[in-house]
């Protein structure tokens, strides 16, 4: 053997223990380590593909975005290897420079076979696509993630779907898809999959871990998985999600509240679980978890979201509109921290704000109802019923039995003078709400709308039946009291009316409406025949116990 074939061979041994070093480290996530082991092993082999490639990735896996695409660039791999042009596109993604992202992607043009034949063709013994499979999907869900982030929706569905039925496996493209409310139930999700049996049987286990459709997916956990996969975390936090969009707060809160002590740093759930907080109004809890969360994670959006659901929920608006704010700037994609900003638009009475917010959450969280709902309510509190019903219809095709649809489009009804439909939607909400344990608040608000509908109609006992179970529920709130009263004043039955008036105004005393409706009341026992004023009485505004009539309050 000569010298130099010695030489050669010892080179050859070197740099393919340099290559096992460089491998081995990142298994082991030595990054820094394989860097510098990858970096000798390109040098040696005359930076070979194969030797590029690896030092590219070391570059990427300890965050070094622009170096990694320019030395593949540099390198002339963008073009040649589908791999290569792959993790430069992920680079570029990472520091969301979409432009160039797009640039290196590619629009799209060529077809995902076409990459796969060039894939194939420059696939020699131990280049850079050697071992990696399906690289087509990985670009499809490049594509799709980069229309996402320059908002261009429809094409980012597109590029996720032929992500989907290129690799069944890429669940990134999955969830994204439900994201923008596309798939959901098993049939819906085995048609975006591979015609390959392996990948639709799959279909299953992804129907059981994204939200479901409501009108046709009971929320009880899927009965096609075995019992171990049930009480997957992924799994009971899509069962939670389908108790929330259903208006069942308190089962949704048990899911949730389980998942978080097995899993403190579950951030799927977490934007579910904060909503749950609020709508049971656990103030304590929620203090804790955003301390918690702002202390573990002050750069992740939903650590700041929580604060702002905080100052949400003591009604300190200034503050929650602070930190919705930062939480939509941390990820303007944040779909939740939109539809909070709406909220602290909303509780201040800025309307147009309130819109503007409620329709970006809207557009983020396109296959949730959440968000028309909210703005069926803003679109009524500013007196445009036809666009109210208009999103309330489009909230109950998504969710047709979340009582808070059923009873804003009952308060829809009321304000037009459909007293007999308003009265009939609340009923359907009671029931709805009473199926799934909804919270006194939410109970109590219909029942008085419910009243208020049956005072129109002259149904006063029903009313003083509705006002009596209201008071079951919480015996604090002045304007059930009011509402009572003013029930039994229109009944002629005065002793009755008084003792209510009394007792509404015990609880508030600024109530202007209550003082003059009691002097009327004491003025007729004294002498006056009774005035029937049941034309006077105003419903009571979304999720307000408060009465109003435009006589006594001026307005």
């Amino acid at each position: 053997m000569t010298a130099e074939n010695e030489c050669s061979e010892d080179t050859g041994n070197l740099l393919h223990r340099l290559r096992s070093v460089a491998q081995d480290c990142i298994v082991k996530h030595s990054y820094i380590s394989a860097q510098f082991f990858a970096d000798k092993a390109a040098s040696l082999s005359s930076f070979a593909p194969k030797d590029t490639f690896l030092l590219a990735r070391t570059y990427f896996l300890t965050g070094q975005y622009a170096r990694a695409a320019f030395l593949l660039s540099s390198h002339g791999l963008v073009d040649r290897f589908p791999s290569c042009r792959c993790l430069a596109t992920q680079c570029h993604v990472a520091v969301k420079a979409w432009d160039q992202a797009m640039t290196v992607v590619g629009d799209g043009n060529e077809s995902s076979s076409g990459e796969t034949s060039a894939q194939a063709a420059d696939d020699a013994p131990g280049g850079p696509d050697s071992g990696y499979t399906n690289v087509a999907a990985m670009l499809a869900l490049l594509r799709g993630k980069i229309h996402e982030a320059l908002d261009n929706r429809s094409e980012a569905v597109r590029w996720y779907k032929s992500a989907l039925a290129l690799d069944g496996t890429c669940v990134e493209a999955l969830q994204r898809l439900a994201a923008h409310g596309v798939g959901g139930g098993g049939g819906a999700i085995a048609a975006l999959l591979p015609a390959t049996p392996p990948d639709h049987a799959l279909a299953p286990l992804y129907a059981a871990t994204l939200p479901r459709p409501p009108a046709t997916v009971p929320s009880d956990g899927p009965a096609v998985l075995p019992a171990t996969l049930q009480d997957n975390a992924e799994v009971q936090a899509s069962v939670a999600t389908q108790h929330y969009n259903d208006g069942n707060l308190r089962a949704c809160y048990s899911i949730t509240a389980k998942i978080l002590d097995a899993d403190p740093f579950h951030h799927a759930c977490l934007p579910t679980h904060l909503a749950c907080q609020v709508g049971l109004r656990d103030t304590n809890g929620l203090f804790y978890l955003a301390h918690k969360l702002v202390d573990s994670h002050p750069d992740n959006p939903i650590a700041w979201y929580a604060v702002a659901c905080y100052y949400h929920l003591v009604g300190q608006h200034d503050g929650a509109r602070k930190y919705f704010g930062r939480a939509s700037q941390l990820d303007i994609h944040c779909g939740p921290a939109w539809l909070g900003l709406g909220h602290s638009f909303a509780a201040q009475g800025e309307h147009d704000q309130a819109l503007a917010a409620y329709c970006t959450a809207a557009r983020l969280m396109s296959g949730c109802h959440v968000p028309l709902l909210h703005l069926g309510m803003e679109y009524a509190a500013a007196s445009n019923a036809r666009m109210a019903q208009q999103h309330l219809t489009r909230a109950h095709a998504l969710c047709p039995h979340d009582p808070a649809v059923i009873h804003e489009t009952g308060v829809i009804a009321y304000k037009t003078g459909r007293f007999k439909d308003a009265a009939k939607f609340f009923r359907k909400a009671l029931r709805l709400s009473k199926d799934k344990m909804a919270d006194y608040d939410t109970v109590g608000t219909t029942l008085c709308n419910l009243a208020r509908a049956q005072l129109k109609l002259g149904q006063y006992d029903d009313a003083i039946a509705c006002y009596h179970k209201a008071l079951a529920l919480d015996p604090r709130v002045a304007a059930v009291h009011t509402g009572l009263a003013y029930a039994h004043h229109c009944m002629g039955q005065l002793q009755a009316a008084i003792a209510s008036y009394h007792k509404a105004l015990g609880l508030r005393a600024d109530d202007t409406f209550s003082a003059q409706m009691l002097a009327l009341a004491l003025s007729e026992l004294a002498a006056a025949p009774a005035v029937d004023p049941a034309d006077n009485v105003s419903i009571f505004g979304p999720g307000d116990l408060e009465i109003s009539v435009d006589a006594a309050a001026g307005e």
